[in-house]
């Protein structure tokens, strides 16, 4: 495993979502152009703050590295405890930002201890936002049906299954060094993204920011600044951008941003010790 890649995956992830956050629910060019860590008025948080998408990402991170390899049961059972208890989340003592489908599905598991919850219209972005994580797990492994229960645990649908899939295919590309000939590009106008909260909409939203740039950061400007949900296309976005450009390419200055960046730098260090046993 090439870990500057690794690492960009997750530290990207938590930065974009970081990134994105001031202007989510904005429509379209409604909202001041993003080009740095801002505070985020939707949640009256100061800049740095990471949301659902980070915290459930963290939430992966933390079960492998306490139980020392994969346990889905403690996964699930962490994603409870961040709801319930605000767990890994940036505001302590409380989790906020949360999607509906993923609150009923947490809800569920902690009710019933179904590992598997939704159905097929639940396709919000919910398991992609959160991706790497569990994608670096079923590499490590050599399991890729992680990535679906990973996903199932929340939005138990083939669509979703579906885009995991492709977003598992983009990262094996960007780790090799191949950079990705997949989604949209420059023939897709800017005001033809679709910027919804969408399974397939955020995965295609992230790809056109990468494929219409040449860097980690300018790409990022450009994913979040689609406005509507901002903070899961800047995660998406900077999972498979930093698994092309690493952690090296990442800002210093954002990652220093996000709140309590040490700890959360010594998780995604423990981490990745963790995968490469």
């Amino acid at each position: 495993m090439d870990r500057n890649k690794a690492k960009g995956m997750l530290w990207g992830l938590v930065v974009g979502d970081a990134f994105g956050s001031p202007i989510q629910f904005s429509g379209r060019d409604s909202h001041p152009w993003i080009t740095e860590m801002v505070a985020c008025p939707v949640f009256g948080l100061p800049a740095g703050y990471w949301t659902d998408d980070g915290s459930m990402a963290m939430c992966v991170m933390d079960s492998f590295v306490r139980k020392g390899g994969y346990d889905l049961v403690d996964v699930a059972g962490t994603f409870v405890k961040w709801l319930k208890e605000g767990y890994l989340s940036s505001i302590e003592g409380r989790s906020f930002d949360v999607g509906g489908a993923t609150c009923s599905s947490v809800m569920a598991f902690a009710r019933t201890g179904s590992l598997v919850n939704g159905h097929e219209e639940s396709q919000g972005n919910g398991s992609v936002m959160r991706f790497a994580p569990s994608y670096l797990i079923a590499r490590a492994l050599g399991r890729p049906e992680i990535i679906h229960e990973v996903s199932d645990v929340t939005h138990a649908s083939a669509t979703v299954r579906e885009v995991c899939d492709r977003f598992a295919g983009v990262l094996d590309e960007h780790l090799a060094g191949t950079r990705t000939q997949t989604g949209p590009g420059a023939e897709l106008k800017r005001e033809q993204v679709n910027n919804s909260g969408w399974a397939v909409s955020t995965l295609d939203a992230a790809l056109w920011a990468f494929n219409t740039t040449e860097t980690f950061a300018d790409g990022l400007i450009a994913a979040v600044n689609l406005g509507g949900d901002s903070d899961s296309i800047g995660a998406v976005y900077g999972q498979l951008a930093g698994a092309f450009y690493g952690f090296d390419a990442i800002p210093d200055r954002w990652v220093k941003a996000v709140k309590t960046w040490e700890k959360v730098d010594a998780l995604v260090e423990r981490f990745l010790d963790a995968v490469e046993k």
